[in-house]
């Protein structure tokens, strides 16, 4: 994962947020990995408070899951959620089409 850029405009927070959240969905880290605070914040240049915060917005999107005694992990694929996913998209987009036609 890279590191923050010096010259930014939006919080560190969000920027932490970013990249580990791009990092989840590139695979870099799969299902079940643990984050660790202090190795993510030392791998980013950064403190542990804007980690912790990109992490609580991670699990509330469950991307992550926090364990007690285990720490924060990247959460297993759902397939019913994936598939019920696709049921909805599929019903919008043609929906869409028809408003469009």
């Amino acid at each position: 994962m890279k590191r923050l850029s010096e010259q930014r405009m939006r919080p560190i927070r969000d920027e932490v947020y970013d990249l580990i959240r791009q990092a989840i969905i590139s695979g870099q880290y799969r299902p079940g990995d643990k984050l660790p605070e202090e190795e993510l914040a030392e791998e980013l240049g950064v403190s542990r408070t804007p980690v912790r915060e990109a992490l609580r917005k991670l699990e509330v999107e469950n991307f992550v899951q926090h364990f007690s005694h285990r720490g924060v992990v990247v959460s297993q694929v759902n397939t019913a959620e994936i598939l019920d996913l696709y049921e909805v998209r599929t019903h919008l987009e043609c929906m869409l089409i028809r408003k469009a036609a």
